[in-house]
């Protein structure tokens, strides 16, 4: 009966407005769930540019390996110089690829929503197409050619040409669909919902950053011989900070890269995670609960949570993140403006703050450091303070409407 209740409440007189419900097909379209979806694409975008800008560029992108193949078999690729970057600098290269790997990504999450019947038309169509891109020439030239003399033989070599430009162009799209692979599954994921293919974009991302810090050891690096040179390698002594806050210089700018590619890779999980979390957990309430007031409004109170606490605390990460890095320098000025002495001048010039096992050593000191601030300061006490503050308790109605019980 709650059931059968629940769903005639849904019938309204004419000119009347719907209650908000949490059935998929409104909670998608509220404004919360579309704000944390730009905001995941926005970060897969920026993560990806990072990447591309700190270690791919000039160095391994797709326009080099397309030379290198248009040398070995002196002709160009089929795909043009606008669509793959080539002849630009930069970052301008990955300006229309990014688009291609966009739009791919969002025509998979469109094909994800749809009737298993369309989406197995939809690949029987794509895999017919593609069998007569790469055959369809051949084909036709050869069985014309047998028809019209009436003799049996094999495809001429003339013919077998006809093969070139469809595995050219096959091979072109491929390399290009690697190099885009984290924002073609990355998109997929946030728009069609999928858990596998944000862990996709990720552990690509990860993977890519893995073995590029294996292959530029100095050890390995130095075996790959001119194919080693040509790797962006970030130095293990590090230079002056650059990038700090307050007047106070904390990180380099390899450094902050470092730092910003992590944080945007953490907002573009929160997000799209939170996204598929929440959808997830309104898909399994009970239909009365759907339409329950009461359980809208903390539908609405967890998503603008989810909204701050994404832009908050991974802020906050950051921020935390370059003070660690960056903690001696701070340990360092206030021993020299307190004290004045020159110990702290002479210490700061030590080599062993600028490799990398000192960066390490001065984020040990910070986390000790929080570490025993945590027995002083109430961290979870401030904490709930502050949601205290930014979420007031809303009051309760004075009076309810039993009329639908």
């Amino acid at each position: 009966m709650a059931g059968e209740v629940g769903l005639q409440s849904d019938v309204l007189f004419e000119g009347t407005a719907r209650p908000r419900t949490l059935h998929l097909k409104n909670l998608r379209r509220q404004w919360q769930i579309i704000t944390l979806q730009v905001v995941a694409t926005v970060a897969l975008i920026g993560m990806y540019l990072e990447v591309v800008s700190t270690y791919v560029v000039g160095s391994i992108d797709h326009t080099i390996l397309f030379d290198t193949i248009e040398l070995l078999i002196s002709d160009q690729l089929p795909l043009g110089d606008w669509l793959t970057g080539e002849g630009r600098s930069g970052l301008a290269r990955f300006f229309v690829p990014m688009v291609l790997g966009l739009s791919l990504g969002g025509a998979m999450a469109f094909l994800a929503f749809q009737t298993p019947k369309v989406q197995q038309r939809i690949k029987l169509g794509f895999i017919v197409g593609l069998i007569v891109l790469l055959i369809g020439r051949l084909t036709l030239s050869w069985f014309a050619g047998m028809l019209f003399s009436f003799d049996l033989r094999l495809p001429t070599d003339s013919e077998l040409q006809t093969l070139q430009w469809p595995l050219l162009m096959i091979m072109s799209l491929l390399i290009m669909f690697i190099y885009l692979l984290p924002v073609i599954m990355g998109t997929r994921g946030i728009w069609g919902l999928s858990r596998r293919s944000i862990a996709w974009a990720i552990g690509f991302t990860l993977l890519f950053l893995g073995i590029h810090a294996i292959l530029t050891f100095p050890l390995i690096k130095s075996q790959l011989g001119s194919y080693g040179g040509t790797l962006a390698v970030l130095e293990s002594q590090t230079s002056d900070p650059t990038i700090g806050l307050f007047g106070l210089k904390l990180v380099t700018k390899e450094q902050f890269n470092l730092i910003l590619i992590a944080v945007l890779i953490m907002v573009f999980q929160e997000a799209s995670y939170g996204v598929i979390r929440n959808l997830e957990y309104a898909f399994r309430l009970p239909e009365s609960c759907k339409r329950d007031p009461e359980y809208v409004r903390q539908m609405d109170n967890v998503l603008n949570t989810h909204l701050r606490h994404t832009f908050l605390f991974l802020g906050l990460t950051g921020v935390a993140t370059m003070v660690a890095l960056g903690f001696h320098k701070v340990l360092l000025t206030i021993v020299s403006d307190t004290t004045g002495s020159q110990w702290a001048g002479q210490v700061s010039e030590s080599i062993e703050l600028t490799l990398t096992y000192g960066l390490v050593i001065s984020a040990l000191l910070f986390l000790s450091l929080m570490a025993v601030l945590r027995f002083f300061i109430p961290w979870q006490r401030v904490i709930g303070l502050i949601q205290s503050r930014s979420n007031p308790v809303e009051p309760e109605p004075a009076s309810k409407d039993f009329s639908q019980l």
